[in-house]
C-alpha cells in the first residue's frame, strides 16, 4: 500500500508540475515514474473501475475510444479515458495517477482505453478488460512491430490469457484478426461493413453476415457520413458527423459497445448531434478567412483512406500540406509512402498546391515526383511550412501530418491563437 501511495503521489507532483512550465498534458511522464515506484500500479488502480473497455488496431483507435466515451457520458456515466491518445503504459499510469486519490480510489463507472499494438500485449491483461474490441492489423511501424503476422501472432498470446468473461468485438473485415481469435475463450462479436469494406493487403472481401453490420447510405460532404446499421433483425439511420469509410468502421465498433451495455439505439442517434472529432482526426480550424482541415496519417492504408475521402474535395485553389516525421512515435521507417496511393491525386485531374514539410520531407516530395506531381514546395521547418501554406492557399488548407508533426502542428495553431492546447479541449 505504501508503494502504491507514494507512486501516486509522485505521479500527481509530476503532472502538475508539467502543467505549470507548460511541458505537455503531463499524460506520459508521471506514469513512467510513477511505474518505477510500483510497477504493479495499473493493476492496482483499476480493480477500482467498475468496468473496462480496451480498444486496439492500426487506425481508428482514438476516435473510437472517444465516440465510446461519448455515448457513455451521455448517459450519465462517469467516464475516465486517455484522451490525450497517450496509449502506452506510462500513458495508462499517468490517467490513472492523476484521477485517483492519494489512496488509490477511483470514482468512475468506465474505464476506456485505447492501447498501442505492442502495448495491449503487455498492458490489456492488468487492465483485465471486460470488453476488447480489435479494429484492425495493418502494415504500419515496420521498425516497431514487423510485419502484420508477428502483430496478430502476439495479439493471440495475449487474447488467450484474458478471462472467459471478456467480450471480443472484431472487425471481420480484416481477416487478419480470426487468426488473433483463436486463442479466445471468450464471446465473440463480429462486425462489419456492407459494400465498402477496408481490406488489409493480400486480404479479400468477405461476404459472411457479420453479428452487426453497416452500410453507408451518403458520403458525398466532408461535414458528415449518413450511416445504416443493422442489428438484431431491426435497422437504423444514423448521422454521422465525421466523413470516410473508416469512421463508418469507427462508429460501428462503438455502437456495438454501446448496445451491448444497453444504451438506447435512439439516444445514441441524438448524442451524434454533440460529438466533436479528436484533435488531428479530421480537426477543423477557421485562421482569418481561411477554413483548415487536418487528418492523421502513418500508414499506407490510412493514408490511402484519407486520400480518397478528401480527393472529392479538393479544388485547383486549395493547398495539400504534408507534414513527414520519423520520429520513434512516428516510426523511423517511412518506405510506407511509397504504398499509399498518391498517384489517385494527379488522375482526378485537379491539381492543388503542394507543401511537403516535416524531418523527411525531401522523401515525401520525391514520392509525389514520382506521383506525377510536379510542383512541390519543400520546406523541412513546419512553421515556416505552415505560414506558407497560409499564403499559396487562396481556398482550403488540408493538412496531413504524421503523429509527432501532428503534435507540433498543434503547438504552433495553439501559438498563433487559433486552437486550445488538446488536453483542454
Amino acid at each position: 500500500m505504501l508503494k502504491t501511495v507514494l507512486a501516486i503521489l509522485l505521479g500527481k507532483s509530476i503532472f502538475t508540475l508539467s502543467r505549470i512550465l507548460k511541458l505537455g498534458g503531463g499524460y506520459a511522464a508521471p506514469g513512467l515514474y510513477s511505474l518505477k515506484v510500483e510497477p504493479d500500479l495499473i493493476t492496482k488502480l483499476v480493480d477500482h473501475q467498475s468496468k473496462n473497455i480496451v480498444i486496439t488496431g492500426t487506425n481508428g483507435k482514438t476516435t473510437t475510444a472517444k465516440l465510446i466515451s461519448h455515448f457513455l457520458k451521455s448517459s450519465d456515466n462517469k467516464v475516465i479515458r486517455n484522451s490525450s491518445g497517450s496509449n502506452l503504459e506510462r500513458g495508462i499510469a499517468s490517467y490513472l495517477v492523476s484521477h485517483a486519490s492519494l489512496i488509490g480510489n477511483l470514482d468512475y463507472d468506465f474505464g476506456v482505453w485505447e492501447l498501442d499494438e505492442f502495448a495491449f500485449n503487455s498492458v490489456a491483461p492488468k487492465i483485465k478488460p471486460d470488453v476488447v474490441i480489435l479494429l484492425n492489423a495493418f502494415r504500419d511501424q515496420l521498425d516497431r512491430y514487423g510485419e502484420v503476422d508477428n502483430v496478430i501472432q502476439k495479439w493471440k498470446q495475449t487474447l488467450g490469457k484474458l478471462s472467459d468473461k471478456t467480450i471480443l468485438i472484431i472487425n471481420q473485415d480484416d481477416s487478419t484478426l480470426d487468426k488473433a481469435a483463436e486463442s479466445f475463450k471468450g464471446r465473440i462479436i463480429r462486425i462489419g461493413l456492407k459494400g465498402s469494406q477496408i481490406v488489409g493487403e493480400g486480404q479479400t472481401k468477405t461476404t459472411e453476415k457479420p453479428d452487426y453490420q453497416a452500410e453507408i447510405l451518403n458520403s458525398s460532404t466532408l461535414e458528415e457520413t449518413m450511416v445504416q446499421i443493422g442489428f438484431n433483425g431491426a435497422h437504423l439511420d444514423f448521422q454521422l458527423p465525421l466523413p470516410g469509410v473508416f469512421n463508418a468502421y469507427n462508429f460501428l465498433a462503438s455502437f456495438t459497445l454501446a448496445y451491448l451495455l444497453n444504451i438506447d439505439p435512439r439516444f445514441i442517434k441524438d448524442s451524434l448531434k454533440t460529438f466533436k472529432s479528436s484533435f488531428g482526426r479530421f480537426e477543423k480550424f477557421k485562421i482569418g478567412d481561411k477554413e483548415g482541415n487536418i487528418f492523421l496519417i502513418k500508414n499506407p492504408v490510412g493514408a490511402t483512406q484519407v486520400l480518397q475521402t478528401i480527393l472529392p474535395h479538393l479544388t485547383s485553389n486549395d493547398t495539400l500540406f504534408l507534414a513527414l516525421n520519423d520520429n520513434f512515435a512516428d516510426g523511423t521507417d517511412v518506405s510506407w509512402i511509397w504504398d499509399a496511393e498518391f498517384e489517385m491525386l494527379k488522375k482526378r485531374g485537379v491539381t492543388p498546391k503542394f507543401i511537403s514539410s516535416g524531418s523527411r520531407a525531401a522523401d515525401m516530395a520525391l514520392r509525389l515526383k514520382y506521383a506525377d506531381i510536379e510542383e512541390i514546395t519543400v520546406e523541412p521547418d513546419l512553421i515556416k511550412a505552415f505560414d506558407k501554406a497560409l499564403v499559396k492557399s487562396e481556398g482550403k488548407l488540408f493538412i496531413l501530418p504524421t503523429y509527432t508533426a501532428l503534435i507540433e502542428l498543434q503547438k504552433i495553431l495553439v501559438a498563433k491563437g487559433i486552437k486550445k492546447e488538446y488536453w483542454k479541449e
